[in-house]
């Protein structure tokens, strides 16, 4: 049965969907979503997850069950960050060993640098340290495009809306999903379609400013600090993420352990799960035991809100400084 879906309006204002799940006596495992997702990678590793950790599920801020902000510049990875930091203070979950995907890797990275305290350790998969469309397919067309693609669909948001709805959930989309990155050999249709449906509901002007942002920060210049232990996972068909640029994060954490999955694309948590989930116990086991959170009550006694503070007022950080085009 699908964990329920539980609601919570962080300091902004935005209400967030949740889900908990797992064991509430275990350490907690934070799931951090790609871009235009709502979990539909974590379906093989999840079953696995749930047996030892107590986990939890956030939807971004306009994405899944959660809502849009008011604000509608406030989709930043700092804000989405924040968002994660809040919401495990507000369960008292904290410290989390968090598990991200895609741009996901990029929210850890903002955590582990803004508010190291809730995180323990990270498992960056599929994902960079950041700049995601300078190396799209190995070429920087992506990011030269995304400003008119911005101006566009921020102009015809409804007719680019209605068209996704009509076009991204069909099986068109997935053959074409296939053709240009999927392993086409290892992935099931059932497993990649609800990403399809979930993205075709997504407001398409909310996407391409939260990909803007994404495209536009890097983490590099402060990997050094990051001094929790890192599993970084890569697919050696990887379009999207090439592995190159994930070894080369790897090699700037300084606790880190590389992982290259042979025959993963992408979405290689979908095609090799089982490599996934051996590649995770085997880092588990090597760092772990993991801190279990305090009761809510002792959290809550000594809780502060000075990373909220500091997040909505848009505070600088290293993590977050964009880097010159």
């Amino acid at each position: 049965m699908a964990d329920a879906v539980r609601q919570h309006r962080v300091s902004d204002g935005t209400r967030l969907a949740y889900e908990l799940g797992g064991r509430p006596d275990a350490p907690t495992a934070l799931l951090c979503d790609g871009i235009s997702c709502d979990g539909y990678v974590w379906k093989h590793l999840r079953p696995w997850l749930e047996e030892r950790f107590r986990i939890l599920h956030v939807h971004y801020r306009g994405h899944g069950r959660s809502g849009i902000p008011r604000d509608p510049e406030a989709v930043t990875l700092p804000h989405l960050a924040a968002d994660m930091a809040e919401l495990l203070d507000h369960l008292a979950l904290g410290p989390a060993v968090a598990f991200g995907h895609s741009m996901g890797v990029q929210v850890i990275l903002e955590m582990a640098l803004r508010t190291p305290e809730h995180v323990q350790a990270g498992v960056l998969l599929c994902g960079s340290s950041g700049r995601l469309l300078d190396t799209f397919k190995e070429t920087d067309l992506g990011m030269r495009l995304l400003p008119g693609i911005r101006n566009f669909t921020e102009r015809y948001a409804a007719e680019v809306s209605s068209a996704l709805r009509r076009v991204l959930p069909t099986e068109l989309s997935f053959r074409v999903a296939t053709w240009t990155e999927l392993n086409r050999e290892l992935i099931r249709r059932e497993d990649f379609m609800p990403y399809l449906t979930h993205f075709a509901t997504m407001p398409p002007d909310l996407f391409t400013r939260m990909l803007h942002d994404a495209a536009s920060r890097t983490a590099d210049p402060w990997l050094g600090r990051v001094t929790q232990p890192m599993l970084v996972v890569a697919g050696d068909r990887d379009g999207f993420t090439p592995s190159r640029l994930s070894q080369a994060m790897a090699d700037a954490l300084p606790c880190a352990t590389f992982v290259l999955l042979e025959g993963g694309s992408h979405t290689a948590p979908l095609e090799v799960p089982e490599r996934v989930e051996g590649a995770v116990a085997d880092f588990i086991a090597r760092h772990g035991p993991f801190v279990v959170p305090r009761s809510h009550e002792a959290h809550r006694a000594q809780a502060t809100t000075r990373f909220a503070d500091a997040f909505r007022r848009g505070a600088p950080a290293a993590a977050a400084q964009s880097s010159s085009s």
